[in-house]
């Protein structure tokens, strides 16, 4: 499997839109220079007038990286990262959880486009954040108080579990088990529960596995302050739907665009029962007292079931933030 970038080598511009399977070539829609599926550069038209020097050896396409966990293709922008992949998973694989998207028949639901009002890393604190899950969520995942969730650290990424049952960790919150088995959706046969229920990779994909499915989130950056969160949900096969619901039943969702958007919603967000509703009302209250003069952090509530993983972000951050410009900031 390779992966490169999509930008033409003559003037870079974007080769393909959408998403889909090609057959054979890739061809420019400026000044059809083609490239094969193994990035090669195959044509130039006028080659021989307009560029009687190239060498289509020097020209392919530009290659990134790829790794694979649990089916899941991961792409890295270089084509040899200074961090291997299975150094970059750190610990993960000694805790993952116990089914596979290549080898289990799972089923995927339509995917979802949430538009955010907020920065990625707002969202992305948000969702790290033990503290809050009992109080803004109270109603739609319950008693998750900081002493019944755990983060557990695993190089620069998170794993939760729920530790409402006597301490022992489990994937879900009793609240939604609950639910699930209001509503009757089977979960996979002879399924051990202890695995974490969200797996932060950092820097912007979440998955959420459970003994009922599981579903894939990943965080992409649009502007400084609008943030786009595609997720796509996978079940056994003959219980997807109940396990996915319907899209067009989600606060916000705008049938002329496709999406969930605040600018759509029909209640309160705190009315609505749907928890990802409330991450995103509160993510951009969040966005928006970041803009007055006189935003400002105070104290975080320490412990793994709290906002020590806030931290723990800020430190894989600034790995990637230039000396100079840490200087500069300081």
């Amino acid at each position: 499997m390779q992966a490169f970038h999509n930008i033409c080598r003559h003037r870079g511009t974007e080769l393909l839109e959408g998403e889909g399977q090609l057959k054979n070539t890739i061809v420019c829609p400026y000044h059809r220079w083609s490239f094969g599926l193994d990035g090669t550069l195959r044509g130039v038209p006028n080659q021989s007038e307009c560029f009687p020097n190239l060498d289509k050896r020097e020209n392919g396409l530009l290659e990134a990286s790829i790794g694979i966990f649990k089916g899941i293709v991961f792409v890295h922008p270089q084509a040899n990262p200074g961090l291997s992949f299975d150094a970059w998973l750190s610990s993960l694989p000694d805790v993952a959880w116990p089914f596979d998207f290549e080898t289990d028949e799972l089923v995927p639901s339509e995917e979802i486009t949430y538009e955010m009002k907020c920065n990625w890393k707002v969202f992305y604190e948000n969702a790290i954040d033990g503290y809050h899950l009992a109080y803004l969520h109270e109603n739609t995942l319950g008693p998750l108080y900081p002493n019944a969730n755990v983060w557990v650290e695993h190089g620069q990424h998170l794993v939760w579990y729920s530790t409402e049952r006597d301490g022992q960790r489990h994937a879900l919150p009793t609240l939604v088990e609950d639910q699930l088995n209001q509503f009757r959706v089977k979960p996979f046969k002879d399924m051990p529960t202890d695995f974490g229920g969200v797996y932060m990779f950092f820097p912007t994909t979440i998955v959420t596995p459970n003994p009922y499915g599981v579903s894939v989130s990943q965080l992409v950056p649009v502007a400084p302050g609008i943030t786009h969160l595609k997720a796509r949900s996978w079940a056994p096969k003959g219980r997807a739907g109940r396990f996915a619901g319907d899209v067009k039943s989600i606060p916000g969702y705008d049938k002329k665009r496709g999406i969930i958007t605040s600018d759509n919603w029909k209640k309160h967000p705190l009315e609505t029962l749907d928890f990802q509703t409330e991450d995103v009302w509160v993510c951009e209250k969040q966005q928006r007292a970041m803009e007055s003069p006189n935003f400002a952090i105070q104290h975080l509530a320490a412990g793994a079931g709290a906002e020590s993983t806030i931290e723990h972000f800020q430190r894989c951050l600034l790995d990637y933030v230039p000396d100079s410009a840490r200087a500069a900031a300081e």
